[in-house]
């Protein structure tokens, strides 16, 4: 069996933060105002299964950007992070989470991937779900308008909070075109890029060993 990327998928991904950026600031404020008047959208509040979930796909990101073709996720992995960030701040203690403990929980989360991943674990309808989950945070969020400030004043902090608290928290796709194989794959060509950087990589290789058994 040999790998295969499936370029259809790719190209979704990239034209839909094409499309993204070209929103402008006064529709998507427009659409925020009519949503909340009209109820679609209630009061949301931190949720630490919603950050597991978070953190894991932005790890599941940051693994498949090893790739060079997968650069079009960039953006998605920062969404992600941050509502990873989002829904592990506990108002009540008013903790801030820095830049350091994303990181941190992220390379956590790699590592207990890779180790599933080693084991045999199927992570494909997790990655297809982490895809289609951060595309439609990217339809209700533009990342490139969130720009960490030290201008940044508490309004402008809260309104920010409640915007990404209030953003979807799973995917809204329940039918899919792709076969799950396909992102199976995708899981596959990532972990194999990811394994084989220069850099030191923990596990790297049980990691080439798990894909060459998995393709003998």
């Amino acid at each position: 069996m040999e790998f295969r990327c499936d370029l259809s998928v790719y190209f979704v991904y990239t034209l839909t933060f094409i499309y993204l950026h070209t929103l402008s600031k006064s529709m998507k404020k427009i659409l925020s105002i009519v949503l909340l008047l009209v109820g679609f959208v209630s009061p949301s509040y931190a949720d630490k299964e919603v950050a597991d979930r978070a953190i894991r796909c932005s790890a599941l990101i940051y693994i498949e950007l090893t790739r060079p073709e997968m650069v079009g996720l960039t953006a998605g992995e920062t969404l992600m992070n941050r509502i990873y960030a989002y829904h592990m701040i506990d108002d009540d203690k008013e903790m801030e989470m820095t830049n350091g403990q994303i990181t941190s929980a992220q390379t956590d989360a790699i590592t207990q991937l890779t180790q599933e991943y080693i084991k045999g674990t199927n992570l494909a309808q997790e990655y297809r779900g982490c895809i289609y989950w951060m595309t439609d945070v990217a339809k209700y969020i533009n990342i490139s308008e969130y720009v960490v400030s030290e201008d940044n004043t508490e309004e402008s902090e809260a309104n920010e909070m409640a915007l990404f608290l209030s953003a979807p928290t799973m995917t809204s796709i329940t039918t899919f075109k792709n076969p799950i194989k396909t992102w199976e794959q995708q899981v596959d060509l990532g972990f194999v890029a990811w394994a084989s950087q220069e850099l030191k990589v923990p596990y790297k290789e049980a990691i080439l060993l798990k894909v060459s058994e998995k393709f003998e």
